[in-house]
């Protein structure tokens, strides 16, 4: 090969190369730049030098150590360990069986031991040439048989010899990287050695056929550095066999790369020193998606070595983790079929350990009995770096149980103080009593009644949904052929699909469900374990078993018709998705042939038949930071918002089927689903929106009550239309436009976060709070409304366990006024007491002890009507009763100073301020009802009134009550003038309360 001389122009010095081609400036430019450094007095290295340096020292008792063994004889002295160290490098380097033999050892070793060799091989490279040194590399080359191979194909072989050293350096490097993964090491071990001999010999044949001028170090560079990276990678996922799977299919790497390179003629610098980095460089930004599309062949590869292995195992104790996992699916009745791995159903029931105690004991028992630590089993079932995020996820909850388990099986769980031991026996039992109280809230009959119907307009939109996905495809499939790309399919019987499942169908969506989730025992809980968004079932737990299962009991019509919903979307999800993959769901279950089915399959059934019925956890940061804070405090977090997966779940639907939902056209996962043919984002806003102009135009025309969530009867009654989401929503929206346009005052805060969140709180729960907040803010002192605060929300958290009480009064009492308490102080020594009164609202035949509320615009105390006609006929049933049979809330007929008040969107604080007294606001309503109902009633419908703008009426309602407030005030002070002299004088200025104090001692 050719020598060529270089000069730096800025010091004039001269340097010799050997090349196969004249180098050019910036080669040599960089060269000398390498050079310098390398001949810095100050970093020069010398074999004198190294046999005094700590580092060298100490890296040489550790390999001495792996090489020997522990139980060894000790050398006497340092210098004798650091003249160990240079014969040992000495021969890796300069001898490739010794190198190969050594690279191999060092899989075996310590992360101190694979540290102290890198350094070792560093130190040796960067050490200067002595006549010590050459003598080592002398009897080195001659024990090397690839030495005179060298002879017989003019120096080649020898060029390929030393650049297979060089890549078995850079797979040593790697491997030590890798930590304890063991395929890890092994992969880029043999990966590298592999490619880069290949390339080496290939070049060698090559030169001796004259179809190459000279060896080109730059290729076997890059093929060393593809073969380390890529193998260190594969092997870490899929164990040894995955390494040489990665050898082979990085040889075709490697083999594309040789012909560019030969067709480019583009020779690279032989320099050892910068070669090799070189290369790294430059074949960085392909690796990584080498490396992704390698791993997927691999895994297609070497999953077919056996039926019941996942590709991620360590091959040597595979048949006794099939075993295990065969015995634990057997306790746990998990059914086994061929088709399935082991791997996925094991990987599933590890999900469960942490919310089952049976499942618990089950692996403990199956893991005694077979004499497998927890760890053991882990490696069994390990995860590889390619799985999902999702799988990842899943991964964490695996080991945290595996390492529950762990403890349990050796006895090493750390032992537990009194404090803790305390804590966590008190938060754990926090979480189920709270668990109780979320269902219990759902119990009644009547909640039942109005989510089915709920559902139904749900199913409605989607079905409207999908029938506008077939139009559009078909609008656009034609442009789609124009410009070449493929077409969507389009199939119109996939637009009534859920709806089939849940009435002719129904039968068949059950047996699906069922068939396809048997195998699957995560997939099957996250499907039926929870129920109205947050509450779990009594299975999950011993603690307060038997209070849980009542709550089950309790909320069994609850459950029926949200699994119900789920069976449907499930199986038109799972359905669909075969039907791309030309499998029929149908005859799957027929042939009881799950092997077209992947888990992967079940869980995207899953997701959607949580979404559908708002039940999914949200995949967005914000929103599962949304759903885990309002989890995170029993009782208290979970008072304000008891079913926040709802809430998260229903603002999206509402995103989503408006005319907002182009906006996640922003999101590039949302843009690639329109250019691969989905068209749902643009027909989920078309039917939304479509529905919201409904809603505009309904309330213009002047259907529905004076509230925005009102219905009205033919009987003047009026219908709460708040629970039946997702049409809350749009009526809210609705009536925003419309009273903005007639100049009317709009819904408050609250209103508009339950409208758009769907949130339905228990009567009394959450919401009223920020109500009470708003409401005491003209409160009598400090004390007195923090005390009405923490009773009145705990009194409406704990009154959840009443729920069933309400729900037997609506089958006992049918003439319901409703009740209030009147605490006669609120003080923190009341708090106790103002709770128990509070309770006795919601029990049957104590309630009507209590205090009936007053109006301050009616003369009788409201309530729910006695008798509800039913719709279309003259039957009349009990007001109470019909609202637990049928789920809708009827309220009495409106006077119309009531129906002018609501339109305008007064409030009752707009009506009668709060005094912060409660008692004193009952005795000011009862005088102000008869007279606001004879007065404000006949004024609201003179022609007069009638002829005015919306402003200036609601400045005559103003008016008109604040004269009849300071009319009726004085027969309020008259029955308890002493209550109202305390009002009067706590609303002083504090200076002249300081005064009258000081007067009065």
């Amino acid at each position: 090969m050719p020598t060529y001389e270089i000069k730096n122009p800025k010091t004039g010095e001269s340097l010799k190369v050997t090349s196969n081609r004249q180098p050019t400036q910036e080669e040599a430019l960089n060269i000398f730049s390498e050079r310098t450094v390398e001949t810095e007095p100050d970093t020069s290295i010398t074999e004198e030098s190294l046999k005094s340096d700590p580092k060298w020292i100490e890296s040489s008792k550790r390999i001495y150590e792996l090489n020997e063994g522990a139980d060894a004889p000790k050398l006497d002295s340092d210098t004798q360990y650091a003249n160990y160290g240079l014969r040992y490098m000495g021969w890796f380097n300069y001898n490739l069986p010794k190198m190969s033999l050594e690279a191999t050892q060092l899989t075996k070793a310590t992360d101190e031991q694979k540290k102290s060799f890198v350094n070792l091989m560093d130190m040796y490279d960067q050490k200067e040439t002595s006549l010590k040194g050459f003598g080592r590399a002398i009897l080195g080359l001659a024990a090397d048989p690839s030495t005179y191979l060298g002879i017989g194909t003019f120096g080649a072989a020898t060029a390929g010899a030393q650049a297979t050293k060089l890549a078995i350096k850079e797979g040593v490097k790697e491997a030590t990287k890798a930590g304890v993964k063991q395929g890890a090491k092994i992969g880029a071990l043999e990966a590298s050695a592999y490619t880069a001999a290949d390339n080496a010999l290939r070049q060698s044949a090559r030169i001796t056929a004259g179809e190459q001028e000279s060896f080109d170090l730059g290729q076997t560079a890059k093929a060393a550095a593809i073969g380390a990276v890529a193998g260190g990678t594969i092997g870490g996922t899929l164990g040894g066999i995955g390494s040489r799977s990665a050898a082979r299919k990085t040889q075709q790497e490697v083999q594309k790369m040789e012909a560019e390179s030969l067709v480019k003629e583009e020779p690279s610098i032989i320099d050892t020193t910068t070669t090799l980095e070189q290369a790294k460089k430059e074949i960085q930004p392909e690796l990584k998606t080498f490396n992704e599309d390698l791993a997927k062949d691999i895994r297609e590869e070497v999953g077919g070595v056996k039926k019941d292995l996942q590709t991620d195992f360590d091959l040597d104790i595979s048949k006794k983790g099939i075993d295990v996992g065969i015995e634990i699916l057997d306790e746990l009745q998990i059914p086994r079929d061929p088709n399935i791995k082991i791997s996925d159903q094991i990987f599933d029931s590890l999900q469960l350990i942490n919310r089952s105690e049976k499942n618990k004991q089950t692996f403990i028992d199956v893991l005694k009995r077979n004499n497998i630590n927890e760890s053991e089993f882990a490696q069994m079932w390990r995860l590889g770096v390619r799985d999902s995020a999702r799988r990842m996820a899943q991964l964490s909850v695996a080991k945290r149980a595996m390492k529950d388990i762990g403890q349990e099986i050796s006895g090493t769980a750390p032992p537990e103080g009194m404090a803790g031991g305390l804590i966590r026996s008190f938060g754990d039992t926090a979480y189920k009593l709270d668990n109780i109280r979320r269902g219990l809230l759902v119990s009644q009959i009547a909640t039942s009644m109005r989510n089915f119907t709920a559902q139904v307009g749900r199913v409605g939109v989607h079905t409207l949904t999908k029938g506008m996905d077939n139009v559009l495809n078909t609008t656009f499939n034609p442009m789609r052929r124009l410009f070449g790309a493929e077409e969507s399919p389009v199939d119109h019987t996939q637009t009534f699909d859920l709806l089939l499942n849940l009435t002719t169908n129904k039968k068949k969506a059950k047996e699906a469900t069922e068939f396809a989730t048997k195998y699957f025992a995560n997939e099957k809980d996250r499907l039926f374990n929870n129920y109205a968004s947050e509450v779990a079932d009594a299975s999950q737990s011993k603690t307060f078993q038997g209070a849980q299962k009542v709550v089950d009991g309790l909320n069994v019509l609850n459950r029926m018709q949200e699994f119900y919903y789920r069976r449907g979307m499930f199986t038109a999800s799972l359905e669909r998705t075969l039907k791309q993959k030309g499998i029929s769901l149908d005859d799957a279950v027929k042939t009881n042939n799950i092997s077209g089915i992947t888990k992967d399959d079940i869980q995207k059934a899953v997701d959607d038949a949580l979404e559908f019925t708002y039940a999914k956890t949200p995949d967005n940061a914000l929103g599962k930071k949304f759903v885990e804070l309002s989890n995170s405090i029993p009782f208290l977090t979970t008072g304000l918002i008891p079913f926040a997966r709802f809430m998260a779940n229903a603002m999206k639907f509402q995103f989503e089927h408006s005319p907002l939902g182009p906006l996640s056209l922003l999101s590039s996962k949302e843009r690639a689903k329109v250019a691969a043919g989905d068209m749902g984002v643009f027909s989920r806003a078309m039917i939304g929106s479509s529905l919201l102009l409904g809603a505009i135009e309904a309330k213009r025309s002047g259907y529905g009550g004076e509230k925005w969530y009102e219905f009205r009867g033919t009987d003047g009654t009026t219908i709460d239309m708040r629970p039946y989401f997702p049409l809350t929503p749009y009526l809210l929206v609705a009536d925003l436009i419309v009273r903005a346009e007639d100049g009317r005052i709009p819904p408050d805060s609250k209103d508009i976060i339950q409208g758009l969140s769907g949130a339905q709180f228990r009567a009394g729960a959450g919401l009223t709070l920020v109500d009470n907040l708003i409401n005491d803010l003209s409160g009598i002192d400090s004390e007195e409304k923090v005390v009405k605060q923490i009773t009145k929300f705990a009194g409406d958290v704990l009154g959840g366990y009443l729920t069933p009480a309400r729900m037997f009064g609506d089958f006992v009492n049918q003439q319901q006024t409703f009740r209030t308490t009147l605490p006669e102080s609120q003080t923190f020594e009341d708090i106790p007491t103002n709770i128990l009164e509070q309770f006795k609202t919601s029990v049957p035949g104590v309630r009507e002890t209590m205090p009936e509320v007053e109006s301050p615009t009616r003369a009788a105390a409201p309530g729910r009507p006695e008798e509800v006609r039913v719709p279309f006929t003259d039957i009349k049933v009990p007001g109470p009763l019909s609202r637990q049979l049928t789920g809708i809330t009827v309220r009495q007929p409106k006077n119309p100073a009531e129906q002018e008040i609501d339109r305008l969107g007064l409030r009752r604080r707009d009506i009668l301020p709060y005094t912060g007294d409660r008692i004193a606001d009952q005795l000011l309503a009862k005088y102000m009802g008869p007279v606001a109902e004879n007065i404000v009633s006949r004024i609201v419908v003179s022609p007069k009134y009638q002829s005015l703008n919306n402003p200036t009426k609601e400045l005559v309602i103003r008016e008109a009550f604040k004269e009849i407030r300071e009319e009726t005030k004085d027969f309020a002070k008259a029955e308890d003038p002493a209550r109202f002299a305390k009002i009067k004088y706590s609303r002083l200025s504090k200076n002249i309360r300081k005064i009258v104090e000081r007067i009065k001692e």
